[in-house]
């Protein structure tokens, strides 16, 4: 970038960066949260649904009640393009299944764990087991990923940036 009277260091003006900041502002979040609220209402409610083929379950909610958070948290990571917001979307999700697992009466969202469900319904154990690491599990797989994802993406934005405005300029090697 080549010095000025608008962006002179002297006249008190700091250079301006093509950089977007990578900070996490308060609405990313929020957003995070209510995303991760939102999903994991879903993949709550969902997580237990099965298809019955008469002598076995096959827990179809699960994958999708997985799949659900899963886009949830890549979708909160790329858009804010900060690997915390689907960190924070995660626990948002796993706390919401916490809640809907605690403060309800029965059994309604999820199995208990116990020899009888075992052999009557192994499918749901699965699925109830499977929802619960599966969310923790999933995030920091999602963690991971989005931050090869932001690395490569930063890397090639600064790449192509330092091949479209060189160090020195053609007018300027005299």
């Amino acid at each position: 970038m080549q010095i000025n009277e608008s962006n002179s260091p002297e006249l008190g003006h700091a250079p301006k960066h093509n950089k977007p900041s990578a900070r996490l502002t308060i609405w990313g979040i929020l957003l995070a949260l209510v995303i991760g609220v939102i999903t994991g209402t879903v993949g709550t409610v969902l997580h237990l649904n099965s298809f019955w083929t008469g002598s076995f379950g096959i827990p179809w909610g699960v994958a999708v009640a997985l799949v659900v958070a899963g886009l949830a948290q890549w979708w909160i990571g790329l858009r804010t393009a900060n690997i915390i917001a689907p960190g924070l979307t995660g626990i948002a999700q796993y706390a919401t299944l916490a809640v809907f697992s605690t403060m309800t009466r029965g059994d309604i969202f999820t199995v208990p764990i116990t020899a009888g469900t075992c052999q009557v319904v192994p499918h749901l154990v699965i699925a109830n087991l499977a929802w619960h690491i599966g969310l923790i599990v999933l995030t920091m797989i999602i963690v991971v990923l989005l931050n090869r994802t932001l690395r490569r993406t930063r890397d090639q934005l600064t790449a192509s940036d330092t091949q479209s405005h060189p160090a020195v300029h053609v007018g300027q090697n005299r």
